[in-house]
């Protein structure tokens, strides 16, 4: 009975530590070789690379990231500074859904903007000069 409750006060503090928003920033994912888009939303990629991408998704100090390793789903959360009507929640979000291996992953972006749903962006397959811990 002890072993038991030992395990999972164990796998208790694992889900407390994997459900942490932990610091965000762009070294984390590596640095690629090459790149090629597999797949693309062009509605959602006009607006999010012209208005989104600069108005409410910028990395700053207050940007965090969860990870799960059992899906390979990594959500980053960012400060929304904007006040506009439209976008009245506290944070944005972008998803990204790992496939593939991590010499050569194959990444599905993903984003949420106010209260809307996760939004499909683009899928793009790297090629790593390190292998990604993702």
């Amino acid at each position: 009975m002890i072993m038991t409750f030992a395990g999972a006060l164990l796998i208790g503090c694992n889900q407390i530590h994997a459900a942490a928003w932990q610091p965000y920033s762009l070294k984390i994912m590596g640095y690629a070789k090459k790149q090629r888009i597999l797949k693309y939303d062009g509605s959602n990629w006009g607006n999010y690379e012209e208005i989104y991408e600069n108005k409410y998704f910028k990395d700053t100090k207050s940007t965090k990231y969860k990870y799960n390793h059992q899906s390979r789903v990594m959500v980053i959360r960012y400060l929304n500074k904007s006040k506009s009507p439209e976008v009245n929640t506290k944070y944005n979000y972008r998803k990204l859904v790992f496939h593939g291996n991590k010499r050569q992953p194959v990444i599905q972006y993903y984003y949420k903007l106010g209260n809307q749903k996760f939004q499909f962006l683009y899928t793009i397959k790297y090629w790593m000069f390190k292998p990604i811990k993702y």
